[in-house]
């Protein structure tokens, strides 16, 4: 992982915020947005729909992928990739489970009661 080198981005890192952008259509678009925005809230993250302060990362159609989108929904994905935010298909399950690893580690930690880092280092 490369450092991090603007606050902008290094807060986002610590969003808990997960922006969905798109409409999907397709059956099978449509199935997967309900399940992955379902992973996301059960996970202790927070699904929104609007680009508004940080965010951890964006979720996008293969529509806004292919460039088939809203002036407003290609502003947003835009304003995202400038920040640094990741922006990922709906379908790539693998890399939003890698980018929220932290996010839902730490939030895990924190439902626990156990401090982040607690344990380490021994006695």
């Amino acid at each position: 992982m490369s450092p991090i080198s603007s606050i902008e981005v290094a807060r986002a890192r610590r969003s808990r915020r997960v922006l969905f952008v798109g409409n999907p259509t397709r059956y099978n678009d449509v199935s997967q947005w309900a399940m992955v925005r379902q992973w996301v809230a059960l996970h202790g993250l927070e699904p929104i729909r609007e680009l508004d302060g940080d965010v951890l990362c964006v979720i996008v159609t293969e529509d806004i992928l292919d460039g088939r989108c809203s002036a407003k929904e290609s502003a947003a994905v835009q304003h995202a990739r400038t920040l640094g935010v990741p922006c990922i298909s709906v379908h790539d399950t693998t890399r939003i489970w890698q980018v929220t690893a932290r996010v839902r580690s730490r939030i895990r930690e924190s439902a626990a009661g156990a401090p982040a880092g607690a344990h380490r280092g021994g006695a």
